[in-house]
């Protein structure tokens, strides 16, 4: 089904979720995955990509690590979720809603 045919897409360019949230399903649905093959999923920059990491890693949601010259990266699923509107929901309630089938 393409994104047209999709409820509510049409008329902007608005999501429902951040940029953030994408990064961390894409490490979900792949944890061995580059940084330009999340930008390319996500529809940002590489250098985007880099800064949203920074931001998860630091908050304590992605651990990386390195195997060989490559990373791979954990997602915490403990860690709740930032906005006072969401806070009582954990990183993993939003992987089971919308992560990898």
């Amino acid at each position: 089904m393409a994104a047209s045919d999709h409820p509510g897409t049409g008329g902007g360019t608005w999501t429902f979720l951040s940029n953030h949230a994408h990064v961390l399903l894409c490490l979900v649905a792949d944890p061995n995955q580059t940084l330009p093959a999340i930008a390319a999923r996500v529809g940002i920059t590489t250098r985007a990509v880099q800064l949203i990491l920074a931001d998860l890693i630091e908050g304590g949601y992605v651990e990386r690590t390195k195997v060989g010259r490559r990373n791979h990266y954990r997602v915490n699923g403990d860690g709740h979720l930032r906005h006072p509107l969401e806070a009582h929901h954990r990183v993993a309630d939003l992987i089971a809603a919308l992560g990898p089938a």
